[in-house]
Order: C-alpha cells, then sequence, then structure tokens
C-alpha cells in the first residue's frame, strides 16, 4: 500500500491489516465490517478509460474487490463505485466508498468565536493570569511586574480585578485554583489580535515554521512560534498542520518558496499581535533542524491558538494543554 493510501485511510479512522495474499489488505472502518481489497496505485484522476484498462488488466481479481485510489474521480466513477461496481478511495473529497456506501471523514470542529473586546484591552490582567498559570509557586508583585514589563501598581490592579482567583498567601500571589483560572482567563480573553497573513509552502510544516525564523532573524524581525507547532513541542498529540508565527513586522516570504494565498488555505500565517505581553512569557526550544533556538508562545497562547484554529483534533490537543497549564497528568 502507498504511503498516500495509508494516510488517507488514518484519516478516515480506517484500521488496515494484512490481507490473505501479498497483494491485498483488510480494511476495518470505525463500527463497520471488516472487507478484502486490493488496493490500486494512486493516479491523479480517475475516469472511465482507467478504470476500463485498469479492470482489463485484473483478470485475477473480480472488479467488487478492487480499490480504485485517486485524488479525484469523475462524477460517473463515483456513481458507479456507489452502485457497488468496485471501490473507490478519493482524497479530494476525502471518502472511502465500500459496497455502495460511503465513508466520508469527520469535519473539523468549527472554529470558537473569541469573546468580543470591550472597551481598552486589559494586557496586563490577561498577561498576569497566564503568568499566574506558568508559576505554581507564590511569586511576588515585584518578580511580575518585572516578568511582564508592567509596573507594581499595574500589577496589584490586575489581582483585585481578579477576585478570588488570585490570592497572596503572605508570601506572594498565586492561583488556588489554576482549572478555574484558566477557564476564565479563555473566557475573556479577546486573542493577542494584529494583522495575520497566509502563506502556502510544500515542506512540513515543522519545517516551514524553521524556515521563517530563519528568514526573520536575517530582517532583524523577532518572531515566536505558536499553534501546532509549538503544541508539537509542549504536549504532542496532534500532527501539525498549520505553522502560526508571531512577528513583531511584516516579511515578504515569497521569494523563498512561499506563496501568498488566503488564510483558509494558509498552511503557514504570520501574524503581527497587538498583544504587547507575548514575547514576554515566551521560552526558548531547540529547533528540529539546525543548530539553535526558536522561542515559543507561552502554553496559554498556544492553548488559545490551538482552540480558535477549528482545525482536526484541535480541542484533543488543546486538552493536553490544559492539563500541562493546571498541573494534570494523562
Amino acid at each position: 500500500m502507498s504511503v498516500d493510501a495509508a494516510e488517507l485511510l488514518r484519516e478516515l479512522d480506517v484500521h488496515v491489516a494484512s490481507g490473505s495474499t501479498e497483494a491485498t489488505l483488510i480494511l476495518r472502518p470505525r463500527g463497520g465490517t471488516a472487507f478484502e481489497a486490493r488496493i490500486l496505485p494512486l493516479v491523479e484522476h480517475i475516469d472511465s478509460h482507467m478504470v476500463r484498462s485498469r479492470l482489463s488488466g485484473r483478470r485475477d481479481s473480480p472488479a467488487s474487490t478492487i480499490l480504485f485510489l485517486g485524488a479525484t474521480a469523475t462524477r460517473s466513477i463515483v456513481e458507479r463505485a456507489t452502485s457497488g461496481e468496485f471501490d473507490l478511495l478519493t482524497q479530494t473529497p476525502l471518502r472511502l466508498i465500500h459496497d455502495g456506501r460511503v465513508l466520508e471523514a469527520a469535519p473539523p470542529p468549527e472554529p470558537i468565536a473569541p469573546p468580543p473586546l470591550k472597551g481598552r484591552p486589559a494586557w496586563v490582567r490577561w498577561a498576569l493570569a497566564r503568568h499566574l498559570l506558568l508559576n505554581r509557586t507564590p511569586t511576588r508583585q515585584p518578580d511580575h511586574a518585572t516578568a511582564l514589563g508592567s509596573s507594581q501598581q499595574a500589577i496589584s490592579q490586575a489581582a483585585r480585578a481578579l477576585g478570588d482567583l488570585v490570592v497572596d498567601d503572605g508570601h506572594g500571589l498565586v492561583a488556588p485554583d489554576p482549572g478555574r483560572l484558566l477557564e476564565h482567563w479563555r473566557g475573556e480573553y479577546p486573542g493577542p489580535g494584529g494583522q495575520r497573513f497566509g502563506w502556502y509552502a510544500l515542506n512540513p510544516v515543522t519545517e516551514l515554521a524553521d524556515q521563517v525564523v530563519r528568514l526573520a532573524e536575517l530582517l532583524e524581525v523577532q518572531t515566536l512560534i505558536s499553534g501546532d507547532v509549538a503544541a508539537d513541542h509542549l504536549a504532542p498529540w496532534k500532527l501539525p498542520t498549520t505553522a502560526l508565527v508571531y512577528v513583531t513586522e511584516p516579511i515578504d516570504l515569497s521569494g523563498d518558496g512561499f506563496v501568498p494565498v488566503a488564510l483558509e488555505e494558509a498552511n503557514v500565517v504570520t501574524s503581527i499581535p497587538r498583544d504587547p505581553t507575548l514575547w514576554r512569557l515566551a521560552s526558548s526550544v531547540k529547533t528540529g533542524d539546525r543548530e539553535g533556538t526558536a522561542l515559543l508562545a507561552d502554553p496559554a497562547i498556544v492553548y488559545w491558538d490551538l482552540l480558535m484554529s477549528g482545525t482536526q483534533d484541535c480541542e484533543e490537543a488543546a486538552a493536553h494543554l490544559a492539563d500541562l497549564l493546571i498541573g494534570k497528568r494523562r
């Protein structure tokens, strides 16, 4: 079986096992009955001419056991597959047709709408909540102020605004219930905001994120990695599909293998955030394909970006980050 077929079947939640011969496989859809199939090599487009030529050379296998694999297929081919003539697996749209029944991937969850911003952004209060989640031991107000680049007066006002979500135990400020604080912060944080730019390139997104960091360094632009790629560093769970890189000013990637695209089509997004506290709580990590380090957004920002992305498995990945933030272990 080709790597492409394996990836498509995995996305459809179809279990794959060895068949009765080297040329066949046992496929078991979730909640369905297992069946044996002979998967033909991947082609770009499946039409009647291609099917006729493939079937004429497969006298050893009945058409009903053959699974055609293609990036796309004509309408007539889809109709023949749904009539039960043969099985079909396509990439666009992603679907498996077996014995006339259609199995499609579950749609990704709708992105969670951020709360509307009312009045002046409370960047210091929201950053204090994140800092309290990152620091489990009591921390004095001057230390919070230094970490966040703020004044002690602003920290004091922010702590009062958080009410009983934060207490001073005599040694410093601490969050008695991190889970409740995280939920409160998520409910009122409007996001980093700012401008976003969509890009598309062919390499794996982890490599693309690192490439953006390298290019930005040459331009003396600061970067901060968030979203899927940062989550894969902090609490691995899902395969990164989009690279989100915060930058301090716009950078043009079009001369380095990137194509500008709409945000919904992008696998790389660069963003100039409004939230001035993002770099204050960033952490440094080793990069994958070069000597050096990159800055990651703090886990709370990564958690927020995952939830708002609406990508496949984003809620499960965000739940793992939430466990990290509130001190749980899976």
